[in-house]
């Protein structure tokens, strides 16, 4: 009888640690259910990236009587082999590692994001593939650059779907980090980004060349194409709303030094809807420029991080820092060198920096420039 009892005994108590266990692990679950992008990131790799000890933050709101500083980076990819370089050197921040201090001493840092983040248990993407998709441990490398804004109207944006759509706004959000261009319909991929900085509204826009799925619809996640019309629209309500409009264009034929007529169209009717400033990117080389109706057009700042290193072109670009002050006071162009699939590093060699200036017909300080119209383009 005495054996009969401890059985039945034994028998209850593991009954009551099974049930123990049971709501121990349904809270668990519950839990990463309810968690947040940044933290199921955590639980795919718990290995936190290094981050270099050179990185300085600082406070960005200048001081009252300061020019408001504005600087703008080419496109952005962090994919394929600059994926690979940075898992490689277990360091996320890398590929900015050089240019982070020009970026953080900036009131307002804006690129273009070609590469969709996405939640994956292999981000590899071999060369030769335009398929991209960006570990999400890579935005420490925004975030340490002091990136407020990333332009996400381009033709790559979509490679993930909605899924990788969702997952960038979503960690970028989370990062302090506005996204314009894309959105899950077409109201929200034509939505500005505002930010105040001296009391002063700075309202960004966003627009890129694709006439296919990749286009937002009312029921269709995208990018905001460059519908002239639409964008006519756009920044007609956000000039009443803002001091300061800015036009971002991903436009243009890759690999050309000049811009076509699409890309002209398309800013200088954006100048004459109210825009301040077009920056234009995509053809992964840097282009001229031209002040119109007294705006400067930049109509492309090549790449800033990206692995093409099969040409010494797509390995230059062009950074963009403007200053304002009730108007343009200085327009500067920085320019940039690509090395080892994927780190920006800024040419100091003035002989090298005279020669890019010199190709595309540009000086480095832009505004000393005489307004000449783009030849055979009037």
């Amino acid at each position: 009888m005495n054996k009969l009892r401890k059985v039945i005994l034994i028998i209850i108590l593991s009954f009551i640690f099974g049930l123990l266990i049971f709501i121990l692990l349904s809270k668990a679950v519950f839990a990463t259910t309810n968690t947040n992008l940044s933290d199921l990131i955590k639980t795919i790799n718990p290995s936190p990236p290094r981050i270099s000890k050179e990185i300085i933050y600082e406070n960005k709101e200048p001081a009252k009587d300061k020019p408001i500083i504005l600087i703008f980076g080419g496109d952005v990819m962090l994919s394929r082999q600059v994926n690979d370089r940075m898992r490689r050197y277990q360091d996320y921040t890398w590929p900015f590692l050089k240019i982070a201090p020009l970026f953080q001493a900036a009131d307002l840092a804006i690129i273009n994001l070609e590469s969709p983040f996405t939640i994956s248990n292999d981000y590899f993407v071999p060369t030769g593939s335009f398929s991209f998709k960006a570990d999400p441990q890579a935005i420490i490398g925004l975030t340490i650059a002091g990136i407020d804004l990333t332009v996400l109207a381009n033709n790559h944006i979509m490679n993930q779907g909605r899924a990788g759509l969702t997952a960038t706004k979503e960690l970028a959000e989370e990062n302090n980090i506005k996204t314009i261009g894309a959105g899950i319909n077409e109201i929200e991929a034509r939505q500005p980004a505002v930010f105040t900085i001296n009391n002063k509204k700075f309202g960004f826009l966003a627009y890129a060349y694709p006439e296919d799925y990749s286009v937002a619809t009312s029921d269709r996640p995208g990018i905001a194409n460059l519908d002239q019309e639409k964008m006519i629209i756009d920044i007609t309500d956000l000039r009443n709303k803002v001091d300061v409009v800015i036009v971002n264009m991903h436009s243009g034929v890759e690999y050309a030094y000049q811009p076509n007529q699409q890309q002209i169209s398309f800013a200088r009717k954006a100048v004459e809807a109210g825009a301040d400033l077009v920056v234009g990117h995509h053809p992964h080389w840097p282009q001229s420029w031209e002040l119109y109706q007294n705006k400067p057009i930049i109509y492309s700042l090549g790449n800033l991080v990206f692995d093409q290193m099969w040409s010494k072109e797509t390995t230059i670009g062009l950074i963009a820092r403007l200053t304002w002050n009730d108007n343009w006071q200085t327009l500067e162009f920085i320019p940039i060198k690509i090395t080892d699939y994927g780190q920006a590093t800024i040419i100091e060699d003035q002989t090298e920096k005279e020669n890019l200036f010199k190709k595309i017909d540009v000086s480095e300080n832009g505004l000393e420039q005489l307004n000449i119209p783009l030849p055979g383009l009037d």
